[in-house]
């Protein structure tokens, strides 16, 4: 509580009435604000159970109490830790924003503003200003009518990712997540977000998410994602109840319904009914579920379902494009990869809907990563993939994680240090160091162990840094100080020096370059009886001559997959599953895959719905990665009559691919092959060709413009 509300219960503890002119004199205050702070004085006295002032007419306020109740209340208020808060025009600003959101369509005067927070209208009128230029490029606007009032108009998709965000930023959702409630805050902003959108609500959408998260498929929200989507309902709840809903379509509402998530947005939204009486129209239900889309589970899915196709190819482009870009050669970590596919998918998903989200990581990963975090703002203006068109630094930093964890992890691995170390005296302790410090860092190479007397010794050795058992003040090169028998900090201290100071061996992708290259080359003028064979005889050709390739890091061209054995013309089928059976039983047939690769080829398009139809007319159907997958393969089938896939603006399908993955990288060159096919070849044409080998002559033609 602030010092005037406890300075106004002193004044009225003396048991006679006091006028509001009398009380504003006293605390030097305007009569206005002297009864915003009674309010607040009477709600402490009805809070701690003692009875409340009276209003006596014109002769003022008076508050009796007995004398215990005099002596009680003295010292409950001596025992308040008071403050004067003074809030900043930042503050100010998303204050109003926040009362703005909660009033829906109804004006508000800058007197009320200037009620609510105990300021001068003049104030709230400059802040009125600066918060038109907030507002900019943002999609919402302050509209000002004279006698009347603000409000924000615009897009409601807009005003509510605007709201989330506000709520992100200053709501301390830890704390609800953790312990399913709020803690009092000396935070103005936090108080009026918890007043306006969380006090009432949230404890009952935790509960109706919790509920929700046991029975989708055992999956768990990620913590960012459970907080985006418990605040996002949290906003729709006060807007629907003041008459704001949804006044725009998404533009792939038609196919949201076909997914899974819309049944669960619908089970959400009947919850929410029967908890708070509120109703979600129809656009509200899209909305909810393009949000259970975009969400990160703990448990996530092998493939991504929005342009899964384009995101795996843009994924391997960042990867290598990365590589280039920092000297560090990125491509042969698989775990890489699978760590990139979720945060990539989800970023491009939210992009492509306008979902906005925060990263509330974002300014220390900024400032811890900033090397990393640059150079993939760098490569991401190189790429200039629509995908990526409009991405926030806050999906940049979730994309730099991983590039940063690999990165120290391979610089630790690569670097060489010529390390000394030094101790007080005599060489027993400084010998015992040298053996923990080479058994735990293979890559220092210790060059000089001695005492701090005998410092003059290590010129001319060039030492990249030091180690001491004692502090260094004078020494002129770098040094680290550690206990004599190391902890778990004295090694994360040395790590970082490590990295720091250490000279890196970058590694050259020159020779998996040089490979792919004559493979591409290979391919487009040549048909290889056994790919295997041949792969694997080039690779073994470029090691004797001192290139060396990692096995795993080949990526088949599509012609190499798409061989005339894998396609299929002019097929009929009765729907998409005899379709997807067609394609499927070409892989069984020759051994690549087995019957569970097909079953769960077909169970996918069942679960996840049509996304699978990635253009109109085409269809790249897959199974989960290495399920009934002998080794990575790829087949077509070209339709004499099309099939339906349910997908609202694909369909109908007249070309059937098949992919069975092994990993998820592998396949990606071929991918590429395949987005560009179907750039530079219609799917009419493609239809057309009556036999296999035409067909091939198709995807090699398609090959050699991927490589000119």
């Amino acid at each position: 509580m602030n010092r005037k509300t406890v300075l106004i219960l002193k004044y009225l503890m003396d048991g006679n009435p006091h006028k509001v002119t009398d009380l504003a004199e006293y605390l030097k205050l305007s009569p206005r604000l002297v009864r915003y702070e009674l309010e607040e004085a009477y709600a402490f006295l009805e809070k701690e159970g003692f009875p409340l002032p009276k209003h006596q007419g014109s002769t003022g306020v008076c508050m009796r109490l007995s004398m215990q109740q005099q002596e009680l209340l003295r010292n409950r208020l001596a025992s308040l830790s008071t403050y004067d808060y003074v809030m900043t025009s930042s503050e100010r600003r998303c204050i109003m924003l926040l009362l703005m959101l909660a009033s829906g369509d109804r004006p508000l005067t800058g007197q009320y503003f200037a009620d609510q927070m105990s300021v001068s209208k003049s104030s709230i009128d400059k802040d009125m200003n600066l918060l038109k230029a907030d507002l900019e490029g943002s999609g919402v606007r302050l509209e000002s009518r004279v006698s009347k009032g603000s409000s924000l108009e615009g897009d409601e998709w807009c005003i509510r990712n605007l709201g989330v965000r506000m709520l992100e930023q200053h709501l301390n959702f830890a704390g609800w997540y953790q312990k399913q409630r709020g803690q009092e805050s000396a935070d103005m902003v936090e108080r009026f977000a918890h007043k306006l959108f969380c006090d009432e609500t949230m404890p009952s959408l935790f509960k109706i998410m919790q509920e929700q998260e046991t029975g989708v498929d055992g999956k768990w929200l990620a913590y960012d994602s459970f907080r985006r989507i418990v605040l996002t309902l949290a906003v729709a709840l006060v807007r629907v109840r003041k008459g704001r809903e949804m006044n725009s379509m998404p533009p792939s509402m038609f196919l949201v319904k076909t997914t899974n998530e819309y049944i669960y947005a619908m089970q959400i939204a009947k919850r929410i009914g029967e908890q708070f009486e509120v109703y979600l129209s129809d656009k509200e239900i899209c909305a909810l579920a393009l949000l259970l889309i975009s969400a990160e589970h703990v448990t996530p899915e092998p493939y991504l379902k929005d342009n899964w196709v384009e995101v795996q190819v843009l994924l391997d482009c960042l990867v290598r494009s990365m590589s280039s870009e920092m000297g560090i050669d990125f491509t042969r970590s698989a775990e890489l990869y699978q760590s990139l596919h979720q945060p990539l998918g989800s970023a491009v998903f939210c992009l492509r809907h306008g979902i906005s989200r925060m990263n509330p990581n974002l300014p220390e990963i900024k400032r811890e990563y900033r090397e990393c975090f640059d150079a993939l703002i760098r490569v991401v203006e190189k790429l200039h993939s629509e995908l990526l068109s409009g991405i926030s630094e806050d999906d940049l930093a979730w994309l730099t994680l991983p590039f940063c964890a690999l990165a120290e992890q391979q610089k630790r691995s690569a670097a060489t240090c010529k390390v000394a170390i030094v101790c007080v005296h005599g060489v027993g302790t400084a010998n015992l160091l040298r053996e923990a410090v080479s058994s735990r860092f293979p890559n220092i190479r210790i060059a000089a162990t001695l005492t701090c007397s005998d410092m003059e010794k290590l010129e001319g050795l060039g030492i990249d840094f030091i180690i001491s058992s004692i502090l260094l003040p004078a020494c002129t090169l770098p040094w680290v100080k550690i206990s004599a028998i190391p902890t778990e900090q004295d090694w994360e201290n040395i790590g970082r020096m490590i990295l720091k100071y250490s000279v890196s061996k970058t590694v050259s992708d020159e020779a998996s370059d040089i490979f792919r290259d004559v493979m591409d080359v290979v391919q487009r003028h040549c048909q290889i009886d056994d790919m295997e064979k041949f792969t694997s005889g080039l690779a073994s050709c470029l090691e004797s001559n001192g290139l060396s390739i990692p096995m795993e890091r080949i990526q088949p061209s599509l012609a190499s997959l798409l061989t005339p054995d894998k396609l299929r013309c002019c097929q009929y089928a009765a729907d998409w599953e005899d379709a997807v059976c067609q394609a499927c039983n070409i892989l069984v047939e020759s051994g690549d895959a087995t019957e569970e690769f097909r079953d769960s080829a077909i169970y996918s398009v069942k679960k996840a719905g049509p996304y699978v139809v990635i253009m109109p007319g085409v269809v790249l159907v897959h199974g989960d990665i290495g399920k009934g997958v002998e080794k990575l393969s790829m087949s077509m089938v070209t339709l004499k009559k099309a099939v339906y896939f349910q997908h609202p603006s694909n369909d109908p399908v007249w070309l059937v691919f098949c992919l069975a993955p092994i990993d998820s990288w592998s396949h990606i060159h071929a991918l590429r092959g395949l987005l560009n096919l179907l750039k530079h070849i219609t799917v009419q044409d493609l239809c057309e060709a009556e036999t296999p080998q035409k067909l091939y002559e198709y995807l090699r033609e398609s090959g050699e413009s991927l490589c000119s």
